[in-house]
């Protein structure tokens, strides 16, 4: 390449591969992902959920400039917002947490104001200390753990509500009770 600089002994003196790495930089902003973290029992065993809550974990990242990790406050009502439907965000935190992902400090109401929970991302630094990477402490029997857990707690909660009623799809106008159907008996 005939527009390398080069120094007094003929080196490259670097420009050119910081010219690539200029132009290599996506636009706008970004979180970084490793390769590492990608490939981790951890990252690929969350759920959708899980993940769900990550991505707007990392928007909100983003929207605070990349300097508030670990005071992200995100609410409810900006998961539902999001995706996640209001009874799977619990066990999406739940999830994150165990995983190593993320961790959080529990918001609520004290003193007549409402405080939302708080949120790190631990593979990203903030600025008083670096990435802490509880995640790669997470091995794939670890997550296969989870799992099991998670599907005995819903066989128990699917027998807590099977006794409930649920109103049939089926109009009452079709439905066949026998051989005659209700709407002719009456």
């Amino acid at each position: 390449m005939k527009n390398r600089k080069t120094d007094a002994t003929g080196r490259s003196r670097g420009t050119y591969t910081r010219v690539i790495a200029a132009n290599l930089k996506p636009p706008g902003q970004f979180v970084w992902l490793t390769a590492e973290l990608l490939e981790s029992p951890a990252w690929c065993g969350l759920s959708t959920n899980g993940r769900r809550l990550i991505d707007r974990l990392m928007i909100e990242h983003l929207s605070h400039g990349g300097i508030e990790n670990g005071r992200l406050p995100v609410t409810h009502k900006d998961l539902e917002e999001y995706g996640l439907s209001r009874n799977c965000i619990r066990y999406a935190i739940e999830e994150a947490e165990v995983f190593g992902l993320i961790r959080f400090k529990r918001g609520g109401r004290w003193g007549g104001a409402n405080r939302p929970s708080l949120y790190r991302l631990t593979w990203l630094g903030n600025a008083d200390a670096g990435p802490t990477n509880e995640w790669k402490v997470t091995t794939q029997e670890t997550v296969d753990a989870w799992k099991r857990h998670q599907s005995e707690a819903n066989k128990g909660r699917k027998k807590q509500f099977a006794t409930r009623k649920t109103a049939s799809a089926v109009p009452p106008k079709l439905r066949v009770v026998g051989s005659l159907s209700e709407s002719t008996r009456k």
